[in-house]
C-alpha cells in the first residue's frame, strides 16, 4: 500500500510558503500544491490549520 501524496497549502506571496516550497522541490518530494486565496480559504485547509495560515 503506497502512502498518500502530500498536500501543500500555500499563498504565492507569503515568504513562509516560498521557504517550504523551496525545501520541497530541493528534497525532490513529490507533492500536491494547492494555491489558496486567503481571504476564501477552503474547508480542507481549514481542517488541517484551524488557525488557517499557510503554509500547511
Amino acid at each position: 500500500m503506497s502512502a498518500a501524496r502530500p498536500i501543500l497549502y500555500s499563498f504565492r506571496r507569503c515568504p513562509y510558503a516560498m521557504r517550504a516550497r523551496m525545501a520541497i522541490a530541493a528534497a525532490g518530494i513529490d507533492c500536491e500544491l494547492r494555491e489558496v486565496v486567503l481571504r476564501d480559504k477552503p474547508v480542507e485547509m481549514l481542517t488541517a490549520s484551524p488557525k488557517g495560515t499557510v503554509p500547511v
